[in-house]
């Protein structure tokens, strides 16, 4: 028998907790097991827990965020601590990608537990993804429960993987604008270095020359902010797009006195 403490809230308790939540939050009054209004990605069952995983859309190539619910016999665990790897297997290796487990508080939105992830290339002929997740209950640390969720990944243009002068690879992500729009946009990018083909740590002290361009007009434009690094290896600036059409958004990598690359992303709009 699993020794997880299940969430059965008293009514006055639900009441305060739904005042700090939104309606969409997976708790109700009982503790029972309800669907997030979110994308199922998938779930598996062991030891009679189940643990299911979401997105807020089918996911693609990029930065995902993914929430996690556990529950046994459709109660709520009450603090799993649950952590994930985000692997692709191919004919010859498997990799893995930047990603970060879940804090062990429920996102406020939702109420279930939030890390992300950076799919770095699609599902398909090279290979498929799968999420390792273990949970874990901190009241019996020797007992733990694994799984794996099988999730198909569509291909988009948001992650470039390069290779420094030094033989070193690294991956730039642009997390925004992601529903890009005329005059002024947030810019946020995620850098990280591909130490060994299952840990990616992020980078966090580069600089970042910024520059956008439009290929069909020959020009850029004005009042763009160069992207600095705010925490875990994102950079966030800002990007100015004058009017729609096709942009190329240029990003000069250094760190330290050691050039990193140049990195362009397409942008049509």
């Amino acid at each position: 028998m699993f020794t997880f403490k299940t969430l059965r809230l008293s009514g006055l308790l639900f009441l305060a907790l739904a005042a700090a939540v939104s309606c969409n939050s997976s708790d109700d009054e009982t503790g029972l097991f309800n669907e997030p209004d979110l994308y199922k990605l998938g779930e598996f069952t062991a030891d009679g827990v189940t643990v299911a995983a979401y997105s807020p859309a089918p996911p693609a190539v990029g930065f995902q965020h993914i929430f996690f619910e556990v529950h046994e016999d459709e109660v709520l665990v009450e603090r799993p601590e649950i952590t994930f790897m985000p692997i692709m297997h191919m004919e010859h290796h498997s990799h893995a990608s930047p990603h970060q487990s879940p804090p062990g508080e429920r996102d406020p939105d939702f109420g279930l537990f939030r890390g992300w992830t950076i799919f770095t290339m699609p599902s398909g002929m090279m290979g498929n993804w799968e999420l390792a997740v273990t949970v874990q209950d901190p009241d019996s640390p020797e007992r733990e429960i694994e799984g794996v969720i099988n999730v198909e990944i569509a291909e988009s243009a948001m992650v470039r993987t390069f290779q420094a002068g030094n033989g070193e690879r690294y991956v730039l992500t642009l997390v925004q604008p992601d529903d890009p729009k005329t005059g002024l946009n947030d810019l946020v990018v995620a850098l990280h270095h591909r130490e060994t083909m299952m840990h990616f740590p992020p980078v966090t002290g580069a600089a970042m020359d910024f520059e956008p361009w439009m290929p069909s007009m020959d020009h850029g434009s004005s009042n763009n902010v160069d992207p600095v690094h705010e925490s875990d290896g994102f950079y966030r600036g800002k990007v100015n797009f004058n009017m729609t059409g096709d942009w190329e958004l240029r990003f000069d990598i250094h760190q330290s006195d050691e050039h990193l690359g140049n990195v362009v992303f397409d942008i049509d709009f």
